[in-house]
């Protein structure tokens, strides 16, 4: 009815106003169910039967379910450390990640000959079907057990979920899919812990060749610069002083020898009086004294010059017969004195050499003790290191025998999936939701004609839309 028409019984009783602002038809469900029933039956029949249809022809899904118990290391990690990373939750998601890859997913359609339907026109690819498959699998911890926490508990229960139109295979890859998931826990702390030994093994094996190489590096320095090292510098400084009371003792030494060899020069018993030396100093002696009293061209300055120069080339020209000879030597005495002479100066001459390497030496030890200290410093890093990544080995490789002894970590099949004696949802329970929805179907649509051709059913709304007041009411007339 339009809000142009007037039927009677279609005024709302009560003045006042009531329900101004509000729908007229809210106010009156019952008006609205007596004005529309016919659509809301049609709607409803037509939901029921389409329900009724769907039902017929619905096959019934089966979910199969399996438990997983997934139980700490045995051996306490007091004695055993474990090797493994133990959080949960990334060692889940990498679980679920090769269960539900498409290498593993493929494998089991083609083991179960799932999603093959002979009746279908357009059969499935496999990508259709992997994701289908997918969509079916649900793992995760399974709440039920009292206390199961999967981030703290020692021992986590978790629950494989597969939903199939066959009961006997959505048990079939429930329970695959369970042993896929204890098998790839095993491969995964098998595989974890050897990686992790054989990482620490190259660690440590680079650790002992850097090692080595810094030991052999220290040997040679100590080698090379022998003598300047810090450990000899008492040595050193002990050897300094003996040189330095040395070296006096033969200065002084040095000193009265020619003190003496000059006390038997100026004697004239330096040298044997037969010997050419003594005959040549006698010539020079008696050449000082006539050029003293003559010139140069004087014949006894000439003839001592040239007996001189003879004399001179008789000596240089005769073969050396050793300083003990009687020719070329003048007493015994003298000959001692030179000889002594001799060898202390030989002998200051080493000692102050000496001394001035040994000083120069000793002036290095600080330039060295710093060097040698930063490679003895690296060298004591690296023995450390060793030691840690020794000990850490030693750690893994338990570690990794327990692994292989399934003494760790270990994820059983707790309850094994059975095929499943009811569906997931029972007819009963979808026809009465089906009944529900239709019937809300149905208001739906009752409402939606009430907006679309409204009727008046209050006083407000006739002075809302003709701008009249209304000057009484009367009882509804039914």
């Amino acid at each position: 009815m339009s809000r142009d028409e007037y039927r009677e019984g279609s005024i709302d009783v009560g003045e006042g106003g009531e329900g101004a602002g509000i729908p007229g038809f809210v106010l009156d469900p019952i008006g609205v169910v007596k004005r529309r029933w016919i659509w809301m039956v049609a709607v409803l029949i037509t939901g029921v039967v389409a329900g009724g249809v769907f039902l017929y022809k619905r096959e019934p899904v089966y979910l199969a379910r399996a438990t997983v118990l997934v139980a700490s290391q045995k051996i306490s990690q007091q004695f055993v450390q474990s090797a493994v990373e133990t959080d949960q939750l990334e060692k889940v998601s990498a679980i679920l990640g090769e269960l539900l890859s498409r290498r593993a997913l493929v494998s089991l359609i083609q083991k179960h000959d799932l999603y093959d339907y002979p009746n279908a026109s357009n059969p499935l690819s496999m990508e259709q079907k992997v994701s289908i498959m997918r969509a079916s699998i649900v793992i995760g911890p399974d709440r039920s057990n009292i206390g199961n926490d999967a981030a703290s508990s020692t021992a986590t229960v978790f629950e494989i979920k597969y939903s199939s139109l066959d009961r006997h295979k959505a048990a079939n890859v429930a329970n695959d899919l369970a042993t896929g998931f204890t098998d790839s826990h095993l491969k995964m702390r098998s595989r974890q812990a050897r990686l992790t030994t054989e990482f620490l093994r190259r660690e440590l094996a680079q650790t002992q060749a850097e090692l080595a190489e810094q030991e052999r590096e220290i040997t040679l320095f100590k080698k090379k610069y022998r003598g300047q090292l810090p450990s000899e510098l008492q040595t050193n400084l002990g050897k300094l002083d003996r040189l330095q009371s040395q070296r006096q003792s033969l200065a002084l030494q040095i000193v009265g020898a020619e003190s003496r060899l000059s006390t038997l020069a100026s004697t004239g018993t330096d040298l044997d009086p037969d010997s050419p030396e003594s005959l040549l100093r006698a010539l020079k002696t008696r050449y000082k004294a006539q050029r003293s009293l003559y010139t140069d061209d004087h014949p006894n300055v000439v003839s001592l010059r040239s007996q001189i120069s003879m004399l001179e080339e008789r000596i240089a020209d005769r073969p050396d017969e050793g300083p003990g000879s009687a020719e070329s030597a003048g007493s015994t005495q003298a000959d001692a004195a030179r000889l002594t002479l001799i060898e202390l100066r030989r002998q200051l001459d080493e000692t102050v050499a000496e001394f001035d390497e040994l000083d120069r030496r000793v002036a290095l030890v600080p330039e060295r003790h710093e060097a040698l200290a930063r490679m003895e410093q690296r060298a004591e890093i690296l023995q450390e290191s060793h030691r840690e990544f020794l000990r850490k080995v030693n750690q893994a490789e338990l570690a990794e025998a327990v692994e292989s002894a399934q003494q760790g970590e270990r994820a059983t099949i707790l309850d094994a999936a059975v095929p499943p004696a009811d569906a997931t949802s029972s007819p009963v329970k979808a026809m009465f939701v089906l009944f529900v929805g239709a019937l809300g179907a149905a208001a739906g649509l009752a409402i939606v004609l009430e907006l679309v051709d409204a009727v008046i059913v209050s006083t407000d709304e006739i002075e809302q839309h003709f701008r009249l007041s209304v000057l009484g009411s009367i009882q509804r007339i039914d």
